[in-house]
């Protein structure tokens, strides 16, 4: 498959759907992600970018950007347009993106943008990150077996570990906390959860 994570920043791609990703690319599955801005808000441009691009290298995947300014991304035309030269690009099977219920206005256009621009795609889930509200996944992936590899993927952003705005939580704590409530609901030890916009089940005959 070719599949395709969208993010608003630098990061939010690995806390959502970091282990789903790992496994895919394990899998022999295509992975691209889409960062719409380098987090300027959140630290040095250039090193937010090198972070993103080592991770997408520790991935074997193709990293594109959005070039749009960190807390100000349109839901305009545009943008609309922007996120549909990448899907004729990519051509995705299945596409990550954050939910659309989040105190960062970043967060929530890009849902709308691609709830918009996906329109025609069969499998879009919505992941969760630490600013995501009202949260209500049916969709697990099992992690248990990439969490280290996941945290791996978020220590890679290093001028991120730490901010986290709680003092003394560092991202590594709030991911794992987070897999394991989710893997509760999913009934194993870690996961991560995802809300559908569309999924369609495929089934191989004999």
């Amino acid at each position: 498959m070719n599949i395709l994570a969208i993010g608003a920043h630098p990061d939010d791609i690995e806390f959502g759907c970091g282990g789903s990703l790992i496994k895919f690319a394990r899998q022999g599955n295509k992975i691209s992600l889409f960062t719409f801005t380098k987090g300027e808000h959140g630290g040095n441009t250039g090193t937010r970018e090198k972070e993103q691009n080592a991770v997408a290298k520790k991935l074997k995947a193709k990293q594109y950007w959005g070039n749009y300014q960190d807390t100000h991304i349109p839901t305009d035309r545009h943008a609309i347009a922007t996120l549909e030269k990448i899907l004729k690009k990519v051509k995705p099977n299945l596409i990550f993106v954050h939910w659309k219920n989040d105190t960062h206005q970043d967060h929530r256009a890009v849902a709308d943008i691609t709830i918009s621009a996906t329109r025609y795609i069969r499998n879009v889930l919505f992941y969760e990150v630490p600013t995501s509200i009202e949260f209500d996944p049916g969709v697990f992936m099992d992690i248990g077996d990439v969490l280290k590899e996941k945290m791996g993927l978020l220590e890679t952003h290093a001028s991120q570990v730490f901010a986290t705005r709680i003092a003394g939580l560092s991202i590594r704590e709030s991911a794992t906390s987070c897999a394991n409530f989710r893997g509760f609901q999913g009934r194993v030890k870690y996961a991560e959860g995802f809300h559908p916009l569309r999924l369609s089940l495929l089934f191989r005959g004999k």
